[in-house]
């Protein structure tokens, strides 16, 4: 009789455990391995987040004193303190001192002595160039009053307070691209261009920043004399620091100063130390990073459970009759569920081990190549501890169905309820039923919460990556069955096995077979959802192939009308165009505002359609909405901004235009929704982004109107492609070649475009001209600069992007070749299930070969089950998370453009070979171990297959 389900003692829960243990090493060392790389996932996230919290109040008390305020005015376009505001605080009695800097911008290039380009450390990364790329942005320089808070050195001097030529710098320690103390750089400012010497290092915190304040306290730092220089002008402040005697004062001096400052233009802003660690917390990157630990756990629950369910059912379902016997003789219901909650404790603290290992590996990876982030040399033990318990419940809800199997199991009843193809699909349609349902409700749930807001993001990750795989899980049984039925004829013709030989071996076999459908799925889904994710974004990134190649940059200040049109008349420059380009804002009506690029382009082109530059209709008339650019009061909308602001045909938009008596604006009508394919990648790297920020908006204005609204030249870029040869054929990037000499051809060939441009004109014609509409500044030097597209689209496509995406399938690869051990249990079980059949078939001629292809159409049938399910995975996962990316992504450096699915085919076969190895492997294995045995014993249950044997 069956003894009463009870508790049974722990030594017998032992004993079992050990005997599992030892039969099947190989399916738990594989089990655990692919747990830890689930597990890495968010042990990974969970070390990023922790070193984030951990390290800002180290960076805030590095950065500003306990009994110091700082006051900076934080507007890009207008970032002046008003000096009456300076003199009422210098008047307060509770100021103790009180010292105010300055900023200025220059592009910051590889230089030399002389003060021309070191053109080879330019072409070289390990130099302090750009491998060949025009720097994207202008860096911030910070003057300070003498004697003001400028740090302490670690080597070097200050710069001196009269030098202006060179310009001496001191740096951060620990910065790259080549800033180096005693290293030469080439300075491109409003005013000219300038010689830069670095004669410092200053102490660096020993963490990164990643507020809005870091860029106050983190520039580089030159003297007052040498910033008029860079700005051709004097300027207001636009930080101050403020000391003050006790606490006591400066809390009261901030409660009493802070809300009058914040009504001020220039958006000034007071902060003190508490200040600094809050925004290191609360930050876009601190909102993404809390996004990423969520996704991450997500993840890495959803495929412990995966693999949990697999593993244990298939563990569960082998050992029938090994339970029942087990029943037989006393074990209690307890016992034998006991024994397998024991074994998911087992491979959540092996899994654990593995995750420490790999995460510990991964941190001294990126300690090496990014020691700046200086994010810990291990993996902290509450990382560890919630990670541990994260994996550890999921593989008690992996196993729990398997458990309660176990516990209910009799020889004769597990055997014809896995056995009957009616009993499995009734159950398959009813759990496909319900995946269907709880995924019609997630999609409904997630579609109700506004588009393009956090809301949105969180509920995709937090519901729709859990439902999905729930839904994967309960949707696999169905599949095997469809599965059977569409492709048992295929693969039977494929492997010359009778079909219904073959129809019998697979319709019994739905829950057996689930196992190892879902641990492939994980491996298979993971690449496949990483494989489209990457290529998603990767392609949101690329620049339109009909945009031209060559894109020249004058700067500063750029062409007027008469040099525009004599160098558009040369040979060399036939069907280039003008672009009047500026970096701005868009202002809202909240005053928040969005880094903005506006660019002005020759209406008639657009209007002919005859312009280089493919802007693709979204919203509005195309005709109307040229014809309301000429009138100067309309603009095109870049469409993720629209989207994500909510802006439509029609309504208006400010925006900012930098003056230095204050702020100004212009406002414009909205005459159609539009988009680029790839601009911002195109005005990445080119000294567009005079302002420092990534552009989240476009912004297309006639040519005319930006020369007439914005402090600009007539035209600053020029856009084109190679002049045909004789055959009519255009040069392109030659990435054909081996990546050094196409690399050294790109080069010579923007060089010789870049002489051929400046012996047109005279580039050291003195100009005047108003930078942001301040004081005239007398310019006698421009620089010509030509920037590839070609090979950026080129190095999108290849290690420098492509080739990135697809390293990320390495691990989901990896947890896919361990997937063959599941595989194998589930065809040795299988084989046992049928053992007396097969011997029937062995006694009526069934020869060893053909019984190696009966195996071998058994497991190709559940690598295509699998297929099914790991697409699902990988599919919807992601368009999960390219959402939930685009809306992140707000502030990072994907911002601003509108992922679309896209399915990279081409980076797949790996996936499709793995699947193919592990399916053909098994049943190579597994078929030549049963053809050994005589259809006597094989008709006698005399089969004694071993997973150790093959693992």
């Amino acid at each position: 009789m069956r003894t009463p389900m009870g508790l049974m003692p722990t030594g017998a829960v032992i004993v079992l455990l050990r005997a599992s243990v030892r039969s099947h090493r190989g399916r738990l060392l594989a089990s655990a391995i692919a747990i830890s790389f689930a597990a890495s996932i968010l042990l990974s996230a969970l070390v990023g987040r922790r070193s984030l919290l951990d390290q800002a109040p180290r960076t805030a008390d590095a950065l500003l004193g306990r009994l110091e305020l700082h006051l900076a005015a934080t507007d890009s376009v207008h970032p002046y303190i008003d000096e009456a505001l300076l003199n009422a605080m210098r008047a307060d009695i509770r100021v103790a001192e009180l010292h105010t800097a300055m900023t200025v911008r220059a592009v910051d290039m590889p230089g030399l002595e002389s003060g021309g380009l070191d053109r080879e450390s330019f072409n070289s990364m390990e130099r302090g160039g750009m491998g060949g790329w025009i720097s994207g942005r202008r860096d911030a320089y910070l003057a300070w009053d003498d004697g003001g808070p400028k740090g302490e050195l670690s080597s070097g001097s200050w710069p001196a307070s009269d030098g202006v030529d060179p310009i001496e710098i001191v740096v951060r320690e620990g910065y790259a691209l080549g800033l180096t103390l005693d290293s030469w750089r080439r300075l491109e400012s409003d005013a000219g261009v300038f010689r830069g010497h670095v004669v410092g290092v200053a102490n660096s915190v020993d963490s990164p920043t990643y507020s809005h304040p870091e860029v106050r306290f983190m520039y580089r730092q030159i003297s007052r004399a040498a910033a008029e220089r860079l700005a051709g002008r004097k300027l207001p402040p636009s930080d101050a620091r403020l000391t003050f005697g006790s606490v006591a004062d400066r809390d009261s001096f901030k409660s009493n100063w802070a809300a009058r400052v914040s009504q001020l233009p220039g958006h000034i802003e007071i902060w003190d130390n508490a200040d600094i660690q809050r925004a290191n917390r609360e930050t876009s990157g601190a909102a993404a990073s809390r996004t990423a630990v969520y996704t991450a756990l997500l993840l890495s629950a959803s495929f412990v459970v995966f693999i949990a369910v697999g593993v244990q059912g298939t563990s569960v379902r082998e050992r029938t009759a090994q339970l029942s016997l087990l029943c037989a003789l006393g074990a209690t219901r307890g016992t034998l569920a006991s024994v397998v909650f024991a074994e998911a404790g087992l491979l959540s603290v092996a899994g654990l081990t593995g995750a420490v290992a790999i995460c510990w590996g991964l941190l001294a990876l990126v300690n090496s190549y990014l020691p700046f982030l200086k994010l810990g040399a291990e993996p902290d033990l509450l990382s560890v501890f919630q990670t541990g318990g994260v994996v550890f419940a999921s593989a008690l809800i992996g196993s729990a169905k398997p458990a309660l199997v176990a516990s209910y199991t009799s020889s004769v009843r597990g055997t014809a309820s896995d056995s009957d193809p009616r009993t499995n699909l009734r159950l398959a349609s009813k759990l496909a039923s319900f995946a269907i349902g709880i995924g019609l409700i997630s999609f409904v749930a997630i579609s109700m919460t506004p588009a393009g807001t956090l809301d949105r993001a969180r509920a995709a990750a937090w519901v729709g990556i859990p439902v999905l795989a729930i839904a994967a899980v309960l949707v696999t049984p169905l599949v095997i069955w469809l599965v059977g039925r569409v492709f048992v004829a295929p693969i039977a013709w494929l492997t010359r096995t009778p079909p219904l030989v073959l129809s019998n071996q697979v319709s019994g076999d739905g829950s057996r077979s689930a196992g190892a459908v879902l641990s492939i799925s994980v491996g298979l889904g993971a690449f496949l959802w990483l494989m489209c994710w990457g290529a998603s974004m990767l392609h949101s990134f690329m620049i339109d192939p009909a945009i031209p190649r060559w894109f020249v940059s004058i700067h500063p200040f750029g062409l007027d009308q008469d040099e525009t049109e004599q160098i558009l008349a040369a040979s060399e420059f036939q069907g280039f165009q003008p672009l009047t380009l500026f970096d701005t804002r868009i202002r809202s009506e909240d005053e928040s505002t969005v880094p903005t690029l506006v660019m002005g382009i020759d209406s008639e082109r657009l209007q002919d359609e005859v312009t280089e530059l493919p802007i693709r209709l979204i919203d509005g008339d195309h005709s109307k909405s040229i014809s309301d650019l000429i009138d100067r009061h309309h603009c095109l909308l870049s469409d993720w901004y629209a989207r994500s602001a909510d802006v439509k045909v029609g309504d208006m938009i400010t925006i900012d235009v930098p003056d230095i008596d204050g702020p100004t604006s212009r406002r414009y009508t909205v005459a159609a929704i539009v988009e680029m394919s790839g601009w911002r990648m195109m005005t990445k790297l080119n000294k567009v982004r005079l302002r420092g920020d990534k552009h989240q908006a476009m912004v297309v204005l006639d040519a005319e109107t930006v020369r007439g609204d914005f402090p600009v030249a007539y035209a600053n870029y020029l856009l084109g492609s190679p002049k045909p040869d004789s055959e009519g054929s255009i040069s392109r990037y030659r990435s054909d070649l081996p990546k050094a000499e196409a690399h050294q051809l790109a080069s010579r060939q923007r060089e010789a475009l870049e002489s051929a441009l400046s012996k047109r004109i005279d580039l050291h014609r003195p100009i005047m001209y108003q930078p942001d509409g301040g004081t005239a500044v007398r310019l006698t030097q421009r620089i010509v600069q030509v920037d590839d597209l070609d090979r950026t689209r080129s190095e999108l496509m290849g290690d420098w992007g492509a080739g990135v995406a697809k390293r990320m399938g390495w691990g989901p690869l990896m947890v896919l070749l361990l997937s063959l051990i599941a595989v194998s249990a589930t065809l040795q079980e299988s084989l046992r299930a049928h053992a007396f059949e097969i011997g029937v078939l062995r006694s009526c001629g069934l020869t060893r070969f053909g019984l190696l292809r009966l195996v071998l159409g058994e497991s190709l049938l559940i690598g295509i089950a699998a297929v099914v399910i790991a697409s699902l995975v990988g599919v919807t996962g992601a368009f999960i998370l390219l959402e939930v990316s685009s809306i992140v992504g707000f502030r990072l450096d994907f911002a601003g453009i509108r992922p679309s699915f896209f399915v990279p085919w081409q980076w797949l076969w790996p996936g499709w070979v793995m699947t193919i190895f592990v399916c053909v492997f098994t049943a190579l294995i597994a078929g030549w171990r049963i053809s050994r045995r005589t259809p006597a014993g094989l008709m006698s249950g005399k089969l004694n297959l071993k997973i150790k044997d093959i693992a």
